[in-house]
């Protein structure tokens, strides 16, 4: 099959569409990953006992159950139970669930590498706990966890390709529909893959410098 430029110009304004729906679920999911985790990471550091265990089993059946069984069992198995959500919703939160897990991880190896000295310095101080986590300890572990965070970010945003299943229009699925009516097929996956890498390198070098940045004390 010969490459048909025509046919190229064609598509490309649904392929287009396809790489806004996924910047969407990237900025929706990611949004829910970064701040879930840290929620999760904070709960399992200061909780009680039975609410550390419950995070620990949560979060390891989050990391151990593949992406697209999550994604099915939300979207056809909970409309048994009477819940419907949309294909879109379902996977925004699917995603974002399965990487806050991953982010708690990160979030908590931080949160263990912060020095006694510093919880003893903050309690010597006598500032309050909320000011302890919010001044001293959450912008210590952000800085030096900002490039791990970021990478899963830029995960997320590949595995965006796999809400095709359930039918979310994201890139890989408008690049499948275009295939699927023209029967055609090396266009619209070789544009799709494309973009998906034009999206992805200028995220890489962004999250570079900031890095950089961040070393350096720049934030």
């Amino acid at each position: 099959m010969s490459w048909d430029w025509a046919y190229a110009w064609q598509i490309m304004p649904t392929l287009l569409r396809g790489v806004g729906q996924t910047f969407l679920v990237t900025v929706l999911s990611g949004t829910i990953a970064l701040l879930g985790g840290l929620l999760i990471a904070v709960a399992g550091w200061t909780g009680p006992r039975v609410a550390q265990v419950c995070l620990r089993v949560l979060v390891e059946v989050t990391r151990g159950v593949p992406i697209l069984v999550l994604l099915f069992f939300a979207f056809y198995g909970l409309p048994g139970a009477g819940l419907r959500p949309s294909a879109f919703l379902t996977g925004v939160v699917v995603l974002g669930a399965v990487y806050a897990a991953y982010c708690s991880e990160v979030y908590r190896g931080g949160l263990a590498s912060v020095p006694g000295t510093t919880w003893d310095a903050a309690a010597a101080l006598g500032l309050p706990t909320r000011v302890t986590w919010a001044r001293v300890v959450l912008p210590t572990v952000l800085r030096a966890n900002v490039g791990a965070l970021a990478n899963y970010i830029v995960i997320l945003y590949k595995q965006t390709a796999l809400l095709f299943a359930i039918g979310v229009p994201v890139l890989l699925t408008n690049a499948q529909v275009a295939g699927y009516e023209s029967f055609r097929y090396l266009e619209p996956f070789t544009l799709a893959g494309l973009l998906y890498l034009l999206l992805n390198l200028p995220s890489v070098w962004i999250i570079r410098r900031v890095e950089r940045r961040v070393t350096r004390g720049g934030f």
